[in-house]
């Protein structure tokens, strides 16, 4: 069986991420739910046709999100620190 690559992670919020003032807040608490416990959700301004604002952008996950986990795991002694260098870290170790 194959292995699924992950989407690769904005490296910044988009116009619209719900972690941003001014963006879409009024889904952070859901978005919040879902990053700690399903998955990163994905950045819905990326994605082609289905963004919510068509675009040619590739997929790719929310940076927002992302930053909300890189905290929490962190926090709890999961991570070293709260950087996508030690997720790609705790990954390998992992073997993911």
């Amino acid at each position: 069986m194959k292995k699924k690559k992950p989407l690769p992670v904005r490296k910044v919020k988009c116009a619209t991420c719900p972690y941003r003032e001014g963006g879409y807040v009024e889904v952070q608490d859901l978005l919040s739910e879902r990053a700690l416990k399903e998955g990163t959700p994905i950045c819905h301004s990326t994605g082609g046709p289905q963004a919510v604002v068509p675009n040619n952008l590739p997929s790719a996950a929310c940076r927002g999100a992302r930053d909300l986990q890189l905290q929490f795991f962190c926090a709890i002694g999961f991570l070293s620190e709260p950087t996508d260098a030690a997720w790609a870290a705790k990954a390998k170790e992992l073997r993911l």
